[in-house]
């Protein structure tokens, strides 16, 4: 008899593969993988099996583990040979070297070998590698230096990063518990949440601050985001500071090399929103050595996804793509880059210079010129700044997106978005006067901005329809910046059939 694992890991690296031949390395054991399948079979005595079981459950969680199936097999067990491989390695907090730091002060190695790949420095100039032999004195420092409301400065393949202890006044990139219990102190975490931040990828996460804390100190962000401890180094600075009653540590970065790692969950979906550290390690080379690096990073999605497929690649900096098959992009969206040049294009119908007539009767008419690019997020900002939202496209754009996703509405007024009447290019001055009309009938902008994003969900259902039935396409694929807004995402998780997701960051 031996166990038989079956795994379903939705990303390309190597990390977990390897925990799995870590815990099984004194037993008889065979490792296979395909794409997101992994299975591990393990032979030997009962005694011995459920030990390995026992051992299992100390293997740290990654969030990239959807589902697992175990199963005893009474059969032969039959060894495959067992290819090396030069698996990546970092320096991942775990249950070996957090429980021997935290029960007996022992410095240990992770199950990678690896103990602290961080840099630190005192003065901001001279970064000296932390190691086990200076470990306890860097560690001194620090907590001296910070317990004098001095800076400590951490270096990695990430970037600088300035820490303090959090002062409540000035918050900075994101923030660090010294404990997880000192979590629920400050922010409202579901067990999700609290799953993600706690895996050994240790991602960003935003949390909602609690209402109490909010309050008592006057803090004007809802949200704001959260890290753990990712290396043994960090995890015993926490834990000192933890037991003088000192509750967060502040980072802020002050010099960027890589995006951090952030994600977040969307109907039980893993939703990567930046960084790369845990794609295919030749994939994230590849993609870091090209001009054109969201390109590259398009063409990697592409390639982890066998069936033809329909890229929804809409963003935030980008002109928006609707890819059929990895070639043919359908949208020809053309945006303006004036008010004059909205209102003109409006007004060569009769049915649009009455509208605008009393649209200008009712409203003041915005003015003057603007830059966008030649995607969704632009012409949420054309709209957002005609609904008050703001005076620049970005800053208008990404308030009332904010807006939309804090608010508790379950459905909005329907907006148009279609194609002119050449079937080619998309009519933008549809959406606008849509958005108008509703203004005019007395709609409020909540409710108008909320069904903006929602229609363009629906749009892009009805696109995604089409082809299907045309045979062109079987999957649709979510990427781009602009699917940060959960509204945008949570509708068309919801509408679009077969809409898959992956492992790689939505920006780059």
């Amino acid at each position: 008899m031996f166990l038989h694992f079956d795994f379903d890991y939705r990303s390309e690296n190597d990390f977990f593969e390897y925990l799995l031949r870590y815990y099984a390395k004194d037993y008889e054991y065979t490792v296979k993988r395909e794409k997101n399948k992994i299975s591990l079979s393990i032979n030997s005595q009962k005694g011995n099996l459920d030990e390995f079981c026992n051992n299992f459950n100390l293997m740290p969680n990654s969030l990239f583990l959807s589902s697992f199936d175990v199963k005893a097999i009474d059969e032969e067990f039959k060894a495959n040979e067992d290819v090396k491989k030069d698996f990546e390695k970092k320096d991942f907090l775990s249950q070996i070297n957090a429980k021997a730091y935290r029960e007996d002060g022992i410095l240990l190695e992770n199950e990678w070998g690896v103990f602290v790949d961080d840099t630190i420095s005192f003065d901001k100039e001279n970064f000296i590698q932390i190691n086990k032999e200076n470990f306890n004195e860097c560690l001194s420092n620090a907590i001296d230096l910070l317990k004098n409301s001095k800076d400590i400065f951490i270096k990695n393949h990430l970037g600088i990063y300035s820490i303090n202890i959090f002062d409540y006044k000035n918050l900075k990139t994101f923030l660090m518990p010294t404990e997880t219990k000192a979590l629920k102190l400050a922010f409202v975490c579901s067990n999700e949440n609290f799953r993600l931040l706690a895996s050994f990828e240790k991602p960003l996460v935003n949390l909602r601050f609690s209402k109490p804390f909010k309050e008592k100190y006057e803090l004007k962000n809802q949200t704001f985001k959260v890290k753990f401890p990712n290396n043994i180094f960090l995890f015993a600075l926490g834990l000192n500071l933890f037991k003088d009653d000192i509750k967060f540590l502040s980072f802020e970065k002050i010099e960027n090399y890589e995006d951090d790692f952030e994600v977040f969950e969307q109907d039980k979906r893993l939703i990567v929103k930046r960084g790369f550290d845990f794609i295919d390690k030749k994939a994230k080379d590849i993609i870091f050595s090209k001009d054109d690096k969201n390109m590259a990073r398009i063409s990697y999605i592409l390639s982890l996804f066998d069936e033809k497929s329909f890229l929804l690649e809409l963003s935030k900096d980008y002109d928006d793509i609707l890819l059929v098959n990895k070639e043919n992009n359908i949208l020809n969206l053309k945006l303006p880059r004036s008010f004059e040049e909205i209102f003109n294009e409006i007004s060569k119908d009769s049915i649009g210079a009455r509208l605008l007539k009393n649209f200008s009767s009712a409203f003041r008419l915005n003015s003057g010129k603007f830059e966008s690019k030649n995607n969704f997020f632009s012409l949420f900002g054309i709209v957002a700044m005609i609904l008050g939202f703001g005076d620049d496209i970005k800053q208008a754009a990404n308030k009332m997106l904010n807006e939309v996703d804090e608010s508790r509405l379950e459905r909005g007024v329907k907006i148009d978005y279609r194609l002119k009447e050449n079937l080619q290019e998309f009519d933008y001055t549809r959406t606008v006067r849509s958005v108008m009309s509703f203004m005019l009938a007395g709609v409020p902008s909540k409710d108008i901005a909320y069904g903006l994003v929602e229609s363009l969900a629906y749009f892009l259902r009805d696109t995604y329809d089409d082809l299907r039935e045309k045979k062109q396409v079987e999957i649709a694929i979510i990427s781009g910046s602009l699917f940060e807004s959960t509204t945008l995402l949570k509708n068309s998780l919801k509408h679009i059939k077969n809409c898959k997701t992956s492992d790689v960051a939505l920006r780059i």
